[in-house]
């Protein structure tokens, strides 16, 4: 991987230094552990402020989480039951954002309890955010929510993107308040069964699903559900449970799969397809990890293009006039014998039903086959999808993902 050089400062702060939009966008998770002092706290008072160098108080956002790791929802039923409901305890977590990271203060914010040191392992910065809870003395910030939810329409509105589900899956992507530029998000499965005498197909209005429920904050909004596939003759897959996790400018979402036999157990040459049905993005550009020149999407598929379905990159992205959409696609240790292969195709003609429009202009995703390693246990894959300006870089994006940011909380009295 080619990555662009990055600058490195001289532990400067946050505040002096310029804080590049690839690293600004994260929003950072504190764990409730970590924060004794704020125990008890109800988690609509704790505050956290900025200092830049005066301080300001800015978004902030707890959730709470069960001992199993399942959050408390807003809406719905996701089976989480928190030992000390409304209040941060030991397994809850604090969010802040790094761009809104400061500098350290004297004299500290009124109520602040601890200070929040965020170190940046490539760019050689810190930066300081202060944490505190409400006594009724401390005004609560106004409301500022970065991450706009509809439940009834099953609808997340980013600062850029807005997305809507149909069922399990999306199949509606606006940009800056545009058209719907998403066909479908597509999933191809095909596997043989009955020691290989009938192959099964399966496509994503094959899949169901269930919305739980919905956790909404001014930092992230999590949706959860549970997805499962029937597969004939009284037989289905798993049921998967998955939080997706909308910020501002990114989608993150983290899926676990367990299995109680191996992947092979019932079947063979099990091949699965996921990408996104994208209805016209002409005009755009296919960037990969080591070709930053890219590939123009002009609705016609050529030799080179069809040459990238041998891949197998890390990331992708699709950058367009005032945006770039950046795709990562992991998998888990237990998944490292699987092959991923990079799927491409760039072609307004073609039909590959079901689908709303003809066409795929782009579809681009990846492709799943040799399964015969995988055993049974608990398995995961990990998508994230970022919304980036046209100036910021993919390449030094996935630098900083792979380098997160250290965290020091300190009590300040």
């Amino acid at each position: 991987m080619v990555l662009v050089p990055l600058f490195r400062y001289c532990l400067l702060s946050a505040a002096e230094a310029q804080m590049p939009v690839e690293r600004g966008l994260e929003v950072i998770t504190v764990a409730g552990r970590d924060l004794p002092a704020l125990h008890g706290c109800r988690t609509r008072d704790v505050l956290a402020w900025s200092c830049r160098p005066g301080c300001e108080p800015i978004p902030c956002q707890v959730d709470e989480v069960d001992p199993n790791g399942r959050y408390v929802l807003d809406t719905g039923d996701g089976g989480a039951h928190d030992e000390a409901p409304g209040v941060l305890d030991l397994t809850d977590v604090v969010l802040v954002q790094v761009a809104d990271l400061g500098s350290d203060a004297n004299p500290l914010p009124l109520g602040a309890r601890y200070r929040l040191r965020v170190a940046d392992p490539l760019l050689q910065t810190e930066g300081v955010v202060f944490l505190g809870c409400s006594d009724g003395s401390v005004p609560l910030p106004p409301p500022s929510a970065r991450v706009q939810v509809d439940v009834g329409a099953d609808s997340v509105q980013m600062r850029r993107l807005k997305v809507r589900f149909s069922g399990p899956l999306p199949n509606f992507l606006a940009i800056d308040g545009g058209p719907n530029v998403l066909d479908r998000l597509k999933v191809r499965a095909q596997a043989r069964f009955l020691f290989g005498l009938v192959t099964i197909r399966r496509n994503e209005s094959d899949l169901e699903g269930q919305v739980l429920g919905w956790r909404v904050g001014p930092l992230r909004a999590i949706r959860a559900q549970q997805q499962w596939v029937h597969l004939g003759w009284g037989i289905r897959t798993p049921t998967l449970h998955s939080y997706a996790f909308f910020y501002p400018d990114y989608l993150d979402v983290p899926v676990a799969l367990r299995l109680r036999f191996r992947a092979t157990h019932f079947f063979s040459d099990i091949r699965i397809r996921g990408y996104a049905d994208f209805r016209d993005l002409r005009g755009w550009t296919l960037v990969l990890p080591d070709d930053p020149m890219g590939y123009a999407v002009d609705g016609r598929m050529t030799a080179a293009e069809a040459a990238l379905n041998t891949l197998d990159p890390l990331w992708f992205a699709l950058s367009g006039p005032n945006l770039t959409l950046v795709q990562y696609f992991g998998l888990s240790r237990s998944l490292q014998s699987v092959k991923r292969r990079f799927l491409y195709r760039d072609d307004a003609e073609s039909a590959l039903p079901p689908e709303a429009v003809p066409g795929e202009v782009p579809g681009v995703g990846y492709e799943l086959t040799d399964w015969r390693a995988v055993g049974s246990g608990v398995h995961s894959l990990h998508v994230m999808s970022f919304a980036l300006p046209r100036e910021a870089s993919p390449q030094r994006l996935i630098a900083f993902q792979q380098r997160p940011m250290a965290l020091k909380p300190e009590l300040t009295r």
